[in-house]
């Protein structure tokens, strides 16, 4: 799988392709196409389909169930699990980033058919998080660990978005030692942590560096 820093990549989703607009040239990360959120796309897209042999059919059930994006960024991640049978979806981010949301969001809406939900969100602010009126059957969150400061309000963003039996779709790479280590210490004291095998990914999308985690909440002890 080769990742481009062209203006322009197309990702084939179910039955579509998204066209996704990027700015490398940018300051804020979130205008660039970064691997994992293609990875995470791809992965859901070839067990999307419900059948006898396929281990995830319980877990990527998405009709009727709602959805949140937490650092969209380009809105890759979003967008192409809402073509993958999402009812419901919120895309957030920092408000920097929101005009190569939209920019994206309006260049696909002929695929998607509508405009989806987009809110700005600041994880350290609860009353953005309160206003997207969780909990959420899942949350949906890739390359999202580069800055050590930002992790405790990133786990604490997902405990709260996330209902008590919904499931976390993570893509992970590893961007900085000291957040990685901080993020997996706050994760286990909160989560179940299951991680995708590798030979699970998509076979043309299965980028060496790049990770799928699946992430619950722990069971309150009676």
């Amino acid at each position: 799988m080769k990742f481009t820093d062209s203006p322009v990549i197309e990702l084939p989703v179910g039955n579509g392709i998204l066209s996704l607009q990027q700015d490398n040239g940018s300051m804020h990360v979130g205008t660039s196409v970064w691997p994992c959120s293609l990875v995470l796309v791809k992965f859901v897209d070839r067990w999307a389909q419900p059948s006898l042999n396929n281990p995830y059919a319980h877990i990527l059930h998405f009709a009727g169930k709602r959805a949140v994006e937490i650092g969209t960024g380009c809105g890759v991640a979003g967008m192409g699990l809402y073509l993958l049978g999402l009812t419901d979806l919120v895309l957030t981010d920092i408000a920097p980033v929101m005009p190569a949301l939209k920019r994206n969001l309006k260049v696909n809406k002929p695929l998607l058919r509508k405009t989806l939900k987009h809110y700005v969100l600041y994880w350290n602010n609860p009353q953005q998080i309160s206003s997207l009126n969780p909990p959420f059957d899942f949350v949906i969150a890739t390359d999202v660990v580069y800055i050590e400061e930002s992790v405790p309000s990133l786990v604490s963003a997902m405990e709260t978005l996330v209902s008590d039996d919904g499931v976390v779709l993570l893509g992970y790479q590893l961007r900085s030692p000291e957040a990685h280590k901080l993020f997996w210490e706050l994760c286990d004291e909160v989560f179940d942590i299951e991680k995708v095998p590798h030979e699970h990914l998509h076979l043309d999308y299965a980028y060496e560096e790049t990770d799928v985690f699946l992430l619950r909440k722990k069971k309150k002890k009676q």
